[in-house]
């Protein structure tokens, strides 16, 4: 009768790791802000040790630049998605948190063509350059690690702090001329060559290879 009882223990507790008695805020739906954007989130507490949780984010803004002496129209575009786990070690709000983001972050760029530019070495003037435009991506899944604490009750403040493993930047870079011939054969080489020259500078920059995140944001649980 005792080892009865002892394994009937065993199993409810192993029942009250799995399901908590409460189900209080279980679910949660969330409304954020961080350095990936706007965005909301579904979140799900799957007992008291582990949780999981999916979202998305949107934001795009703009803003000017000088990059290898060319001035640019920069428009970050920032469009992406998380799948989330995280694990509570003490069962309460801290936790450290392991999963992916599903990457369509990109930046658009736009030379302005107010006054003479150097394109790989030689100066062009407007009326040579018809347009410079370039774009910066990303691989569209990266590893994500972090921490952050999150409350389990009606209403939770959430933050969290991690990094994105996002790798090194793809570039390119478009330039259309009104040149024909030899002169227009240059042009394009030229465009390469500002190409290589904006790659190399970004491959030096090991820093880039990594997006930061820190989010806020507030949830209602039920």
């Amino acid at each position: 009768m005792r080892y009865r009882m002892a394994a009937l223990r065993s199993g409810a507790l192993g029942l009250a790791l799995l399901f908590p008695v409460s189900l209080h805020a279980q679910f949660g739906i969330a409304a954020r802000a961080s350095t990936l954007g706007i965005g909301a989130e579904v979140s799900y507490r799957v007992n008291r040790i582990v949780g999981v949780r999916v979202g998305g984010n949107y934001l795009q803004f703009s803003r000017d630049a000088t990059i290898e002496n060319i001035d640019y129209h920069l428009t970050p575009h920032f469009e992406n998605g998380t799948a989330i786990v995280d694990l509570y070690p003490i069962g309460g709000a801290l936790h450290l948190s392991g999963g992916f983001l599903i990457n369509h972050n990109e930046g658009r760029m736009l030379a302005r063509l107010n006054q003479n530019i150097e394109i790989g070495g030689t100066t062009y003037t407007p009326d040579q350059v018809g347009s410079l435009t370039g774009t910066v991506d990303f691989k569209k899944t990266a590893p994500y690690l972090g921490i952050g604490l999150a409350g389990r009750g009606n209403v939770a403040f959430l933050i969290d702090l991690g990094v994105g493993f996002t790798g090194t930047p793809r570039v390119a870079l478009v330039g259309q001329t009104p040149l024909t011939g030899a002169a227009k054969a240059q042009f394009d080489a030229n465009v390469a060559q500002e190409l290589a020259q904006v790659k190399a500078e970004i491959d030096g920059k090991s820093i880039l290879k990594y997006h930061p995140v820190f989010s806020v944001g507030l949830k209602i649980g039920f």
